[in-house]
């Protein structure tokens, strides 16, 4: 069977013929290869062009990289913007996917060197048995791997981590060696609610980590407590059920994190999650107050009118006294996840469901739009935004308004019309 290698003879795009071996497409021959030779002798390619072509047999060998950033508004299970059928990571080998479009990684990988996914929720595709192979790592930044229906089969060999608002899911006692949590960001982990004692290393385990079970496994949780182990980690124990008992055996908390009570709540798909309620109580009047006018209407500057929302976090959208999630208000839509009212975590939650809800591929562009200021504190965010024709807020309140102009021709979505009584002004 054909092959051909990386030679990176004139730049790094993965399509260009003169950077292989046999200086033609890499989409021609069965076997396709990266390779380096040490640390500082690296080989990296990127696939930035969409092709229709899958390639039969991916090897990132040692020191080599892949970098997958094809877009495509057309994209889909079907029609990925890059596909392979099998691919095998070598030890110090990586493959980086930074797009929010399809990519399909085949039936049969072996995968002892890096898979990173940035910036993709749930359009990473695996083939039949969705199954990740090896005793590599799986990297997820700001990502969803997987679904509630298409769970992935994580080798017991494999390291997971979590960061930037992740989630994962994962199959029936395949959940890794271990898994590893950003405890600055909100992450969630499904499992399968079927397993038994789950031996996974949990770490980074902090308030705003939320532990999942998926709904079509057949069972429903009905409590969920923490059991302090001898050497100082945790026990996650999961009442189900038919007398049914989940156990995940081995959590360790961040640093400066005592679990407290925990309660079960199910998201709109119906899966189950487990969330430490204790944490996300607030104090009234703090930092999300406002007197209830949706958002909170008033710019900050005193107890009980800071912003986000009235009265300190509750879930719904006005609220009296913290409970629930940190800052309430629609629920997973807006999610800014747990620990308390935080005005800057609100922000940075507020701009990544902007994002996923008017990516380009939805109608707004997430370039050339305009011009937009975040005005509160000595932070501002200026360049493309979410601009309209009209504004949000144009008060510079001590707490935040938002403000925007000149909307874009290309987009297809309405203007969202300024109301001095939304948005912390």
């Amino acid at each position: 069977m054909a092959s051909t290698y990386w030679t990176g003879g004139t730049n790094g795009d993965f399509y260009n013929v003169t950077n292989w071996s046999t200086g033609e497409s890499p989409t021609t021959y069965h076997d396709v290869s990266i390779f380096g030779t040490s640390a500082t002798v690296t080989a990296e390619a990127v696939a930035s062009t969409v092709s229709a072509t899958p390639v039969p047999s991916l090897t990132i060998g040692g020191y080599g990289t892949l970098d997958i950033t094809a877009t495509s508004c057309q994209s889909s299970e079907s029609s990925p913007v890059f596909s392979t059928s099998a691919f095998q990571v070598f030890q110090y080998g990586t493959i980086v996917i930074d797009t929010p479009s399809a990519v399909q990684l085949g039936d049969i990988n072996v995968m002892n060197g890096t898979l990173t996914i940035e910036n993709n929720r749930s359009n990473v595709f695996m083939g039949a048995g969705s199954r990740l192979n090896g005793g590599g790592t799986l990297n997820l930044v700001d990502s969803t791997f997987g679904s509630q229906t298409a769970s992935i089969n994580v080798e017991n060999s494999m390291h997971i981590t979590l960061s930037g608002n992740s989630t994962m899911y994962t199959g029936f006692l395949t959940t890794g060696v271990s898994v590893a949590f950003d405890s600055k960001s909100s992450e969630q982990f499904f499992l399968n609610g079927s397993d038994g004692t789950v031996d996974t290393k949990f770490s980074g385990v902090s308030s705003k980590t939320q532990f999942g079970i998926t709904a079509n496994t057949g069972e429903t949780p009905l409590s969920a407590s923490y059991v302090k182990n001898t050497d100082g980690s945790y026990s996650l124990v999961v009442q189900e059920s038919d007398n049914h008992t989940l156990t995940l055996n081995s959590v360790t908390m961040a640093s400066g994190y005592t679990p407290g009570t925990l309660a079960i709540t199910q998201d709109k798909s119906g899966n189950y999650l487990i969330s430490d309620t204790s944490a996300n109580s607030g104090n009234s009047g703090n930092h999300c107050g406002g007197h209830g006018g949706h958002w909170g209407h008033h710019d900050g500057n005193s107890s009980g009118h800071s912003g986000w929302n009235g009265h300190d976090g509750h879930s719904g959208s006005n609220g009296h006294n913290g409970s629930s999630t940190g800052c309430g208000g629609h629920g997973a839509s807006w999610g800014w996840g747990s620990g308390g009212c935080d005005y800057s975590s609100s922000i940075k939650q507020i701009i990544a469901s902007w994002s996923n809800a008017f990516s380009s591929c939805k109608g707004w562009q997430s370039s050339g739009c305009g011009s937009s200021n975040w005005f509160g504190g000595n932070s501002a965010q200026s360049g493309s935004g979410w601009s309209s024709s009209f504004n949000w807020g144009q008060q510079s309140g001590s707490h935040g308004c938002f403000s925007s102009s000149g909307q874009s021709s290309s987009h297809s979505q309405a203007s969202v019309i300024h109301n001095t009584s939304h948005w912390g002004c």
